[in-house]
């Protein structure tokens, strides 16, 4: 089964639907009809597969949320950000000054603000004024998150599973709510999201080849996700993992040919990482300050409550500003990874969504530890490579919560690279168990229901 789309042609897609925005009203109208055409026309030409419609549903889904609802609302860290597009748009997109610039916002590296700028400036010259203009950075997150499916997919053509797993993982992967709330930001999460999925393909691509041309596409991709933002290097161990079995089974542990392929790929995150020398040389701050922060003060909570507090464990949202906060770290990364950090309009669908993220977490940290037994592959290479990611990606994320004890730190963003792997291990997992009928017929019902619980969520929210 094959997945007729590429990210050429969706950035071309989600570039256009920006324009009409701008530019004309019935977005989602347009979409819906260009891409019923496509379906007709793939339909015709029988070339329409399972795999073409969930992705066209998911996308169609995620631009609803995107058009319902605006940049400055549920939304992370949006002043900071349009600061940043504000400074290359006033400086013509030369770095003039920047240090003492961003004294008064927390830094980030340049890449996004520069993006964001040339959207913010595009707007502009089409009639937008600056801070409406700056909302339609939203299309690039939407490019963005779209465009990791499109990668996801190819990643599971790389593994011999049953079909009705890949199938079945794919659409559950698709539709997680996750996948709305980054499509609509305006910060830098969503393209370090899509970067950071893209070097573990190409690093699974270059486990299996050694080419030169999926290294080289490695190192532009670290030094890219760097420039986005610095968490991008956390799958750098993940890299490495895969680099260290390539070094055990090479005959030759001095050839040239690997060693200088590893210089390529470190040269690209170190590269990537050098702006933030200049900064870091500078005391800027790597957090926000805690300025008009005090609503999501978490200094109140000992280690032991922020890591095992259940007193609002049956409340499905997050709301900061409502005073329903969440202390527990492990249920932050449940219900943000649903709700994001505010109420929706339907408490019932919450709390249907909110049982089925459980369950979900449930079933994937199960089968995470099933890696010792079931090969991802020929051998234990991408297993190994796998935890190791985890444990980096963990181990960055406590220590930055502890750091900074602050609601937002623990948010489920932060990890949000475990969830393509998470989704992987667990499709692993259920191919190799063999499962009885009324087990399989009930996680398809699982994942139906919660596109159901999403959908209506939107229809009462936005």
């Amino acid at each position: 089964m094959t997945l007729h789309y590429n990210l050429k042609e969706l950035f071309l897609f989600c570039f256009a639907l920006m324009l009409w925005h701008i530019l004309f009203s019935g977005t989602l109208l347009f979409a819906l009809g260009f891409t019923l055409v496509i379906m007709v026309y793939q339909g015709a030409k029988k070339c329409l597969s399972y795999a073409d419609g969930a992705f066209v549903g998911a996308f169609l889904l995620n631009l609803w949320y995107v058009l319902g609802s605006w940049g400055n609302v549920r939304q992370y860290d949006y002043f900071n950000f349009f600061m940043h597009a504000d400074y290359f748009v006033a400086h013509q997109f030369f770095l003039y000054h920047p240090v003492d610039y961003l004294q008064s916002v927390y830094f980030q590296p340049p890449l996004w603000g520069f993006i964001c700028g040339l959207v913010t400036k595009l707007a502009m010259i089409l009639g937008k004024t600056k801070e409406f203009g700056f909302d339609f950075v939203r299309f690039i997150s939407l490019f963005a998150i779209s465009g990791i499916g499109i990668i996801f997919w190819r990643l599971l053509g790389k593994f011999d599973f049953k079909l009705i797993y890949k199938i079945w993982g794919f659409v559950l992967f698709l539709f997680l709510p996750i996948n709305g709330i980054m499509a609509n930001l305006v910060n830098n999460d969503t393209m370090v999201y899509f970067l950071m999925t893209a070097i573990i393909y190409m690093a699974v691509c270059w486990y299996e080849d050694s080419s030169w041309r999926h290294t080289f596409i490695i190192s532009g991709l670290f030094f890219m996700a760097a420039m986005v933002k610095f968490s991008g290097l956390m799958v750098a161990p993940f890299v490495g993992i895969l680099g260290l079995f390539k070094l055990v089974e090479q005959k030759n542990k001095l050839s040239l040919r690997l060693w200088g392929q590893f210089l390529v790929i470190g040269l690209g995150a170190i590269t990537g990482f050098a702006w933030g020398l200049m900064l870091l040389y500078h005391h800027l701050p790597l957090t926000p300050p805690p300025l008009n922060n005090d609503f999501q003060n978490m200094e109140g909570y000992g280690l032991i409550e922020r890591m095992f507090f259940v007193g609002k464990m049956m409340l499905p949202f997050a709301d900061l500003r409502a005073g329903g906060i969440e202390p527990n770290v492990w249920l932050t990364l449940v219900k943000t990874s649903l709700f994001g950090e505010w109420t929706w309009g339907s408490l019932f669908s919450g709390y249907v969504l909110y049982g089925i993220g459980i369950v979900l977490a449930v079933l994937c940290l199960w089968s995470f530890f099933y890696l010792t037994k079931y090969k991802l592959g020929e051998n234990y290479a991408l297993n190994v490579a796998i935890v190791a990611l985890v444990f980096a990606v963990l181990i960055a994320w406590i220590n930055f919560w502890i750091v900074y004890p602050f609601f937002c730190s623990s948010e489920y963003r932060y990890v949000v690279i475990l969830q393509p792997v998470a989704v992987l291990w667990l499709i692993n997992y259920l191919n190799h168990k063999k499962l009885p009928k009324f087990m399989c017929y009930t996680l398809a019902g699982l994942v139906v229901l919660m596109i159901i619980a999403r959908f209506t969520l939107y229809l009462y929210t936005i």
